[in-house]
């Protein structure tokens, strides 16, 4: 059944840790459950806000903004309020000075998250964040499948953040795998990849280079018959796909490979780069899809969707594989 709107609490929280790994937990006046510093937004405010007032007001610290880091949006049972969901904006900050409890809090702790949990801790911690940070890095893709528009959209920001995506690749030595093309979007992440120094790598059908939109200074260019084969052939060169602002044909591209991500068809991470929201309206579709229960919430989790390139760049190597729709 879908959740009603005031059943759903939201809150930013921080990670914070000290010298020696560890991650501060808080726990607050009349309850028993240890969680991050963190709690629920005022009026106006960003999640990024929030996270920044409330660690001044519960542990007096003054976090530095630019050193704030998404580590991504959690949703789990609320610890303190029987029959809500808590959805949880968390990010991640160095601990620059000793904490005090302040306000609510009563009690602070340290606490080292490679070891047995306490049974303490709120769900948030133990479910979802501490094993979200702990895990395993994956080795960064050798070349990363970005699917986009061949128009530039409405806005700046669409094309300050295809450069952002291709330079960041290149800054990393991964290649970037995509349809070929000069125009759009698509034209904009090849070039910022390439003049980064990084490799990129077109698949275009004959009809769109006979069109005169194929890209002539690319590392590789390969030219196939059909739509079909062009994005077969980018699957099997990509290690990830990653889906930035676009029309009907991105959509189509996304789904097809979050969709085989769900067969086992590939093991490979998918990701939305949410530029200025682009995105937002899909992805309240795709909860509507998990809350008339017509997809499973673990396929759901597994899309890594974030608005920084940067943080998405990042959690494509901590990202894990959900359990396959059908097992042999």
């Amino acid at each position: 059944m879908k959740s009603e709107p005031e059943q759903i609490i939201h809150v930013s929280a921080v990670v914070l840790r000290n010298a020696a790994g560890e991650v501060l937990t808080v726990r607050k006046k009349g309850t028993d459950r240890f969680m991050f510093p963190g709690g629920k937004p005022e009026s106006g405010e960003t999640p990024a806000e929030t996270a920044l007032r409330e660690c001044a007001e519960e542990i007096g610290i003054e976090l530095e903004p630019e050193g704030l880091r998404e580590i991504g949006t959690f949703r789990c049972a609320a610890a303190n309020e029987p029959g809500f969901e808590l959805e949880a904006a968390v990010f991640e900050h160095p601990a620059q000075v000793t904490p005090e409890p302040a306000a609510e809090i009563a009690e602070l702790r340290w606490l080292d998250p490679t070891v047995e949990l306490p049974a303490d801790l709120a769900p948030l911690l133990a479910e979802h964040v501490l094993p979200a940070i702990t895990r395993p890095k994956r080795p960064l893709p050798g070349n990363v499948v970005v699917f986009t528009g061949s128009k530039t959209g409405d806005g700046e920001a669409y094309r300050q953040a295809a450069d952002r995506l291709g330079t960041g690749l290149a800054r990393r030595g991964v290649g970037v795998v995509y349809g070929g093309g000069h125009v759009g979007l698509m034209g904009r992440v090849a070039d910022a990849a390439l003049g980064a120094g990084g490799q990129v790598h077109g698949v275009i059908t004959q009809a769109l280079v006979e069109g005169e939109t194929a890209h002539t200074g690319l590392t590789s260019l390969e030219i196939v018959t059909t739509m079909h084969e062009r994005k077969e052939r980018m699957a099997a060169l990509g290690d990830a796909f990653v889906a930035l602002p676009g029309g009907a044909g991105t959509l189509e591209e996304f789904f097809e490979a979050w969709t085989w991500q769900h067969l086992g068809i590939h093991a490979k991470p998918v990701a939305l780069f949410n530029v200025d929201g682009f995105w937002d309206p899909l992805l309240a579709m795709i909860d509507q899809m998990v809350d008339r229960a017509f997809l499973a919430p673990a396929y759901r989790d597994a899309l890594i969707v974030s608005g920084d390139a940067d943080d998405l760049l990042e959690r494509l190597s901590t990202w894990t594989p959900p359990e396959r729709k059908w097992k042999k």
